[in-house]
C-alpha cells in the first residue's frame, strides 16, 4: 500500500464505521443529490450495500472489511454520464424485460471480483464478466484498480479495436467517465464506429448503451483479456450435381455455442463470387471446369465472429439445355399493333436468346427482337416466330410459337374533323378543310354533298354554289385511306340553306289623308319571290302583308301625325331568300278637318 493510501485507510474506516454503525444493515441511505446523478430509470439506491458477499458476509463487520479492503487497495468511485439517447435499457427487471441480460451478476453483485467494490460499480461488473468467461478471480495486474489504470496495466492486451467480449475502456474524465475511468462489457460491435455495451455503474444502475464514435463517448480503448469466439466443431459441406444448370447448397457446419446466424462467401477456383453470399449457388456457363468452395461465417451475440471452409468440390461439368413451356405470342393482331414474345420457360434459364419473326412462313427482315411492330405491309399475312436459346456448356435449342393472324388491317384515327367555310348563296364559293389523320399520310378524297346526295362531279376541294342549290343544304364527305388500313369516311356539317339576297324597292304614293306604300321584293335566281313583308313606321304604325303572286305588297298608312316619320320595311325570307330590311322615311299629310 503506498504511502498516501496507509494515511487515508484510517480516515476511511472510521468514516465508514460511522455510517454502518448508525444504520440497519444493508439498507440505503438517502442522498440529496439522488435524483441528479442517477442515470434514467434509476431506483434510490445507494453503493454501502455494495460489497456483500454471499458466503457469510452480510454482517456489518463484513460490510465494513469489504469496503476497507477496496478503499484500502486505491479504489475510489466516480460516476459515468452517457446521453440518455445512448440508453438502450436501465435496471435489471427492465433490461431484462428488453431481452438485455446481465449474465447473473444481478444476483452476484454482492460478491467482490478482483477486489473491486461490489454492487452497483463498473469495474466489478467487468470483473465479474471476465471471471464468467474463464478469468480467475484475481485481479491480473498489481498496482491500482480503479478503471481508469486498466488498460495502462495491460498494455499488450490493449488496443484501439472493438470486439465482442473484451472490455471497454475509458480514462479519467474522458467522455462519459468520471475521476476513476469506467469501464464496460463489449455486447456486440455493430461497426468499426459503433458498439453495443452492458455496465454498471456507481451510484447508477445496471444499463445497456449504445456508443458511437462521433458521440464524443467512444473508448480510450479496449482489453482483450478473454474475447469469446464462435468456435467450429464440423465444416460446412456442399451438396448438389456439378453441373451448369443446377444449384449448389451449403451447410452451416457445427459451432459451439450454436451460431444465431450464418453468412455465406462461395468461391470458384479460389477466387471470391461476388454474389455468392447465400446459402446455395447456381451454377452459370463461367463454372465449367472450375472448383467451388464455400465459407461459413458463423455470429453469435457476445461473441466475435467465426469462419470455417469447406472441402472443395470436383470441376462443374457441362449441362442440359431445354424447354419445358413453349414460347408464346401476344397482343392484338392489327396494323399498329404491336406483339410481344414470351421466351417460354426453360430447364436450367438460358442466359441468351435469339428470336426470328416470320410472315406466311419466310423470315420478316430484321425482326430479331421480343416485340414486333405490325406494319401496314403485314396487314392479311399470318405471323408466328421462334425462339433460340443458348448458354455456354449447352446445346442451343429452337422452339417455336403457335401461328396467329391473318392481321387485320389498321384503323385511321381522325385527330381532327374536316369543316367547311363560305357563304352559302349561289356564286359564292365552298372550302372544305379535310381534317387531319394518324398515320398523318393518310390520303383524303372529298364528294360534296346537296341535301345528303351525291353531286355529280364535285370532287375538289372547292364546290362554287349555283341555282341549282338554292334551298338546299351542302355539306362535304371526305374519306381518309391508306394502304393497310380501313378506310374511313367523315361528313362535315352541313350549311345553312342556300339563299339569295333580296332585293326591296318601296314606292311611296302620297294620299289625302295618309301614304300608300307599293312594295315589291326582287331576288337573282327567283322568278318571283314569295313571302312576307312588314312594315313599321316610328310613330306606333305596324303592319305585316304578303306579297302577291307578282312578289309586290301594298300597304296604306294612316293615322300619324303630320310630318316626316322614320320606317323600316323588312323581307321576312323564304327557303330561296334571306331575310332583309329597309329604311325608309315617309311624310303625311296634315290631318282630315271637319
Amino acid at each position: 500500500m503506498s504511502h498516501r493510501n496507509r494515511l487515508r485507510a484510517p480516515l476511511i474506516a472510521a468514516l465508514l464505521a460511522a455510517v454502518i454503525s448508525g444504520l440497519p444493515a444493508y439498507a440505503p441511505a438517502a442522498s440529496a443529490d439522488r435524483g441528479k446523478d442517477a442515470g434514467p430509470g434509476a431506483s434510490d439506491r445507494h453503493d454501502r450495500r455494495d460489497g456483500q458477499d454471499g458466503a457469510g458476509g452480510n454482517t456489518k463487520a463484513a460490510l465494513l472489511e469489504r469496503e476497507l479492503a477496496a478503499a484500502a487497495d486505491g479504489l475510489t468511485r466516480s460516476r459515468v454520464r452517457f446521453k440518455k439517447s445512448a440508453y438502450l435499457c436501465y435496471g435489471y427487471q427492465n433490461c431484462a424485460d428488453a431481452g438485455m441480460g446481465n449474465a447473473g451478476y444481478a444476483q452476484a453483485n454482492k460478491k467482490m471480483y478482483w477486489r473491486m467494490y461490489a454492487g452497483h460499480n463498473c469495474t466489478n461488473y467487468a470483473a465479474y464478466r471476465m471471471v464468467q468467461n474463464g478469468m480467475p478471480n484475481a485481479r491480473p495486474w498489481s498496482g491500482g484498480g480503479n478503471a481508469t489504470y486498466w488498460g495502462t496495466s495491460v498494455p499488450g492486451l490493449t488496443d484501439g479495436n472493438p470486439s465482442a467480449g473484451a472490455v471497454a475502456w475509458w480514462k479519467a474524465n474522458q467522455g462519459p467517465a468520471g475521476s476513476a475511468g469506467h469501464v464496460a462489457y463489449v455486447e456486440q460491435v455493430v461497426s468499426a464506429d459503433e458498439i453495443i455495451i452492458s455496465q454498471d455503474s456507481w451510484r447508477g444502475d445496471f444499463s445497456w448503451a449504445r456508443v458511437t464514435r462521433s458521440s464524443g463517448n467512444w473508448p480510450s480503448g479496449f482489453i482483450h483479456f478473454t474475447d469469446l469466439t464462435v468456435q467450429n466443431t464440423a465444416a460446412p459441406v456442399i451438396t448438389g450435381d456439378l453441373r451448369v444448370g443446377t444449384r449448389l447448397t451449403a451447410s452451416a457446419g457445427g459451432w459451439t455455442p450454436a451460431a444465431a446466424a450464418v453468412r455465406y462467401q462461395w468461391f470458384a477456383d479460389g477466387r471470391a463470387i461476388k454474389k455468392g453470399k447465400n446459402a446455395t449457388l447456381a451454377l452459370g456457363r463461367r463454372r465449367v471446369g472450375q472448383v467451388i468452395s464455400v465459407q461459413a461465417t458463423a455470429s453469435r451475440s457476445g461473441y466475435n465472429d467465426q469462419t470455417a471452409s469447406s472441402a472443395p468440390t470436383a470441376p462443374v461439368r457441362p449441362g442440359l439445355l431445354g424447354n419445358t413451356v413453349a414460347p408464346t405470342i401476344r397482343g392484338t393482331a392489327k396494323v399498329r399493333g404491336t406483339l410481344r414474345l414470351g421466351t417460354g420457360s426453360w430447364s436450367p434459364v438460358p442466359s441468351a436468346y435469339a428470336y426470328t419473326w416470320y410472315a406466311d412462313g419466310q423470315p420478316i427482315p430484321g425482326a430479331t427482337g421480343t416485340s414486333l411492330a405490325l406494319t401496314p405491309d403485314l396487314a392479311g399475312r399470318t405471323i408466328d416466330a421462334t425462339v433460340t436459346a443458348g448458354r455456354a456448356g449447352f446445346s442451343n435449342a429452337v422452339a417455336p410459337t403457335a401461328t396467329i393472324g391473318p392481321i387485320a388491317p389498321g384503323t385511321i384515327r381522325v385527330r381532327k374533323q374536316p369543316t367547311i367555310s363560305g357563304a352559302a348563296r349561289p356564286g359564292r364559293t365552298l372550302t372544305v378543310a379535310t381534317g387531319s389523320y394518324r398515320p398523318r399520310d393518310a390520303s383524303t378524297a372529298v364528294q360534296w354533298l346537296r341535301d345528303g346526295q351525291p353531286i355529280a362531279g364535285a370532287t375538289a376541294a372547292t364546290y362554287t354554289l349555283a341555282a341549282g342549290d338554292l334551298g338546299s343544304r351542302i355539306s362535304a364527305s371526305v374519306t381518309a385511306s391508306r394502304a393497310g388500313y380501313a378506310a374511313t369516311s367523315l361528313t362535315t356539317t352541313p350549311t345553312v340553306r342556300v339563299k339569295v339576297l333580296p332585293r326591296i324597292k318601296v314606292q311611296r304614293v302620297q294620299l289625302r289623308h295618309g301614304v300608300r306604300l307599293v312594295i315589291h321584293v326582287v331576288a337573282r335566281h327567283v322568278p318571283v319571290v314569295q313571302g312576307k313583308v312588314a312594315v313599321r313606321v316610328k310613330g306606333g304604325f305596324r303592319e305585316k302583308v304578303a306579297l302577291n303572286k307578282r312578289g309586290v305588297a301594298r300597304v296604306v298608312v294612316t293615322g300619324l301625325k303630320q310630318g316626316r316619320h322614320p320606317a323600316r320595311v323588312g323581307f321576312t325570307g323564304s327557303g330561296t331568300v334571306s331575310k332583309s330590311v329597309r329604311k325608309a322615311a315617309i311624310r303625311m299629310p296634315a290631318p282630315k278637318r271637319h
